[in-house]
């Protein structure tokens, strides 16, 4: 074989091995996630009803961003503890509840949940009952520490479900 034709060979066959397929990743263990998604949700749900923004704040990873029913973008932990806080100031919550109606494996490190929620209250300023209810949608991201903590959010009210 000549040496261009050898130098063509090796260049064929090495593009040819950076080419392949990659390995198979790990396929993902949806309702193992999906169970993992809900544990924290509870945890979420609890610091709702503790009236805690910075124990909220804290389920979300360090650059999270949340944007609630109002469109406004809360950026950060700090941002989400102060828009949350907010809430908690005037209203007194009795009931919060989250179901996980999806969650959608996007590789090992990532979720897309989706869900909806439900909450009773009353308003500190006068006793006047408030309930809510909506939708919500959550990018999970799985922090190097192995923790699934919220990195994008979003909310919007809606009716309750049926």
């Amino acid at each position: 074989m000549s040496t261009p034709r050898r130098l063509q060979s090796i260049l064929l066959l090495t593009l040819a091995g950076c080419a392949a397929p990659a390995a198979e990743s790990q396929p993902v263990d949806v309702e193992a996630v999906k169970s993992a998604i809900q544990a924290r949700e509870a945890e979420w749900s609890a610091a709702f009803l503790a009236a805690d923004g910075t124990a909220l704040a804290a389920l979300y990873t360090e650059d999270a961003a949340s944007i609630p029913a109002t469109g406004d973008w809360d950026r950060g932990r700090a941002g989400i503890a102060r828009s949350m806080q907010t809430q908690f100031d005037s209203v007194a919550f009795t009931a919060r509840e989250d179901i996980t109606e999806e969650v959608i494996p996007l590789g090992p490190d990532y979720v897309f949940e989706i869900g909806h929620y439900s909450s009773q209250g009353t308003l500190k300023a006068d006793g006047t009952p408030r309930t809510a209810s909506g939708r919500y949608v959550v990018l999970w991201r799985r922090d190097a520490d192995g923790v699934w903590r919220l990195h994008r959010d979003m909310g919007t009210d809606a009716p309750p479900l049926p």
